[in-house]
């Protein structure tokens, strides 16, 4: 019986060191969109506590306030896109890309069915042309909806903002459903599953699918990442390999047609399965496959952002495979 009583003991305070010796890793993510794929995979199987760190994760509206988190390292690691990072350089505000989550942009062109089926069997340039005079929802001011939006409308004629009212509606889903149910706009610009749950509400459909490669500008890009500060680097580098690892396997798993559907579906909970796995066809396109970023994605990004600042970038600066698994 004292046997058994000291092997308990000995349990329960193996347990309890084991416990003691996570780390604590702090990260921010923006918004709850089904982009972020990987960070649900990893907390729902475990993978932070397989490399010994216990998560600490926190939503903010907008990838702005996630740099300003990251930046003034009041997290350790942040989502946002490489836009932001690049921004940043050129204001001289370093952060470092350390994984890409998706290579191409979060966003689709949704619009009502009125406009759907008056163009969507028309050319690239007619479909964007025909947004003139529509009011168009994008998560929020200077976001990479409004910025991908801009650039379209440079290249097909449209003047903005002057052809087209701007509204910004934030990163939930429920909110772009309730604008074209009322009518507030009549296209947007949002983050999935929103698109998804509009086409299967009947309220539209996607006339211009950026997510699919439709548009070669927003192809092969370093986009939604994983971000650290270069202080974080130089001071952890082993916590920051382990956060990699953990984003590495998880996407892993979240490509794998047999577990990412299943994993995200009870993340989503809310959306029905035939809503989720809709949801998971249309971001799979858009996820890494290695989470590896290139000089020409990063110079892609930069070619239609244009970040206005001082500072001349040095994009070897702003991203970095290193911390990747070895292949």
């Amino acid at each position: 019986m004292l046997t058994t009583f000291l092997v308990a003991c000995l349990a329960i305070s193996a347990m309890g060191v084991t416990a003691m010796a996570q780390e604590v890793v702090r990260i921010t993510n923006i918004g709850r969109g089904y982009f972020a794929g990987p960070l649900y995979v990893a907390m729902r199987e475990g993978l932070f506590e397989k490399h010994g760190l216990k998560p600490d994760v926190t939503f903010v509206k907008g990838g702005s306030l996630a740099f300003q988190s990251v930046f003034n390292r009041e997290v350790d690691f942040g989502i946002l896109s490489y836009e932001h990072v690049l921004t940043g350089a050129a204001q001289g505000r370093n952060l470092v890309s350390i994984f890409n989550i998706t290579d191409r942009p979060l966003n689709n062109i949704v619009v009502n069915n009125a406009l759907y089926e008056a163009n969507k069997d028309k050319s690239l340039a007619e479909k964007v042309r025909a947004l003139k005079g529509a009011k168009v929802g994008t998560p929020s001011a200077g976001g990479s909806g409004e910025k991908m939006l801009g650039v379209l409308a440079r290249e097909y004629g449209l003047d903005l903002p002057k052809d087209v009212e701007l509204v910004y509606l934030g990163t939930e889903a429920a909110s772009y459903v309730g604008a074209f149910q009322t009518g507030t706009i009549t296209a947007g610009m949002p983050f999935e599953p929103a698109g998804v749950v509009i086409k299967e509400r009947g309220l539209g459909d996607t006339l211009v699918n950026l997510m699919s490669g439709e548009v070669e500008q927003f192809r092969d890009l370093i986009f939604m990442t994983l971000v650290t500060h270069p202080s974080l680097i130089a001071e952890k580098p082993e916590l920051v390999r382990k956060v990699v690892a953990v984003f590495a396997e998880a996407q892993q798993i979240l490509l794998d047609p047999n577990r990412g559907p299943k994993i995200m579906g009870e993340e989503f909970s809310t959306m029905d399965a035939s809503a989720n796995q809709q949801a998971y066809d249309v971001v799979k396109e858009i996820w890494s496959k290695d989470g590896r970023m290139t000089l020409a994605g990063a110079k892609k990004v930069h070619d239609y952002l244009q970040p206005k600042g001082e500072g001349e970038i040095n994009f070897e600066e702003t991203f970095t495979n290193e911390f990747l698994p070895k292949q």
